[in-house]
């Protein structure tokens, strides 16, 4: 959300008369290098901003300077407003919710009869089904980030083992189609990543935590499952189920070769990998690795068992 946080920092050397790179730093989250970059970022885009040396320095903008609508066009302001505005909707933010009324704030005077289409941008954020709860855990872990309150889950993984921890949210991550939470786990000693659809109850402890530096762009974000290995799976597609498979896999990542589709990706070899190819039932056929061809053949005989 690179813009989102230019803007944020605009309004901030806009509002303030000196802004230092820690305290920018900290209050977006991110390192004092990336708050020099998004500095030389404005810079070039023509804010005039002038840097106070010293321990008690930072940036400012002179004075005389003033934002014009101007500095975007309707539809861009548009386009920007329905974006951030449908973040805020899956994951509510008071910052976010602040940036969002400024913008409309800075051109509702400069173009008469501005105002923002629906768009046809829309995120959801919880499953199929009641949506209530899963915004209400992603609300509550976003106030535990914002606040630095630790939070107390019930947590249930893969193998239906249900564990009660204490964690303490850093960031949220939206991956493939799922919402997942990068905490320190105080039960193991690590930071980790816990599904949002897995946490069971989340409630918010009055104590607090020293938030850990973590850069944003090394987040260990090509996670398997915990104890799982990855494994070069390679898959042959037929066209009836190539278009469900391009979005589980990813269209860079599927083939036509001889007149078939196949997929080669490394993928975490386990149950969950199991059900998911046999969910395509006779649309997808495992080519490689020999183990994983035989589990599905094993699962179908079971299957094919239970109904005789």
């Amino acid at each position: 959300m690179k813009f989102e946080i230019m803007i944020g920092i605009l309004f901030d050397l806009l509002s303030r008369k000196l802004s230092s790179a820690k305290y920018l730093a900290e209050k977006y989250d991110v390192s004092t290098r990336s708050i020099y970059r998004y500095i030389n970022c404005l810079s070039l885009a023509g804010v005039p901003i002038y840097t106070v040396r010293g321990n008690n320095g930072g940036f400012s903008v002179i004075d005389t300077f003033r934002l014009s609508s101007t500095f975007m066009t309707v539809p861009e302001f548009e386009k920007t407003i329905e974006t951030l505005s449908a973040i805020n909707e899956s994951v509510p933010n008071k910052l976010l919710t602040s940036i969002i009324t400024k913008l409309k704030a800075t051109v509702k005077n400069e173009y008469s009869g501005f105002d923002v289409k629906s768009g046809n941008l829309i995120i959801d954020a919880g499953p199929w089904g009641d949506t209530v709860g899963y915004k209400s855990k992603l609300k509550v872990i976003s106030a535990c980030i914002e606040k630095c309150n630790q939070l107390l889950i019930t947590y249930r993984d893969r193998n239906g083992e249900k564990t009660e921890r204490v964690i303490e949210p850093h960031v949220i991550v939206f991956k493939q189609g799922l919402w997942y939470v990068y905490a320190y786990c105080t039960l193991r000693k690590t930071f980790r990543f816990f599904k949002t659809g897995r946490i069971e109850k989340a409630q918010i402890l009055n104590t607090t935590f020293l938030r850990r530096e973590i850069e944003k762009d090394k987040l260990p974000l090509d996670f398997w499952h915990e104890n799982t290995t990855a494994e070069n799976v390679v898959l042959e597609i037929s066209k009836s189920s190539l278009s469900d498979v391009e979005e589980w896999l990813g269209v860079e990542n599927v083939r036509e070769s001889n007149g078939k589709y196949v997929a080669e990706i490394k993928l975490p070899f386990d149950n969950g990998l199991v059900m998911k190819i046999m969910s395509y039932g006779g649309g997808v056929k495992v080519i490689a690795p020999k183990e994983l061809k035989e589990k599905i053949k094993n699962n179908a005989k079971q299957i094919l068992e239970f109904y005789e």
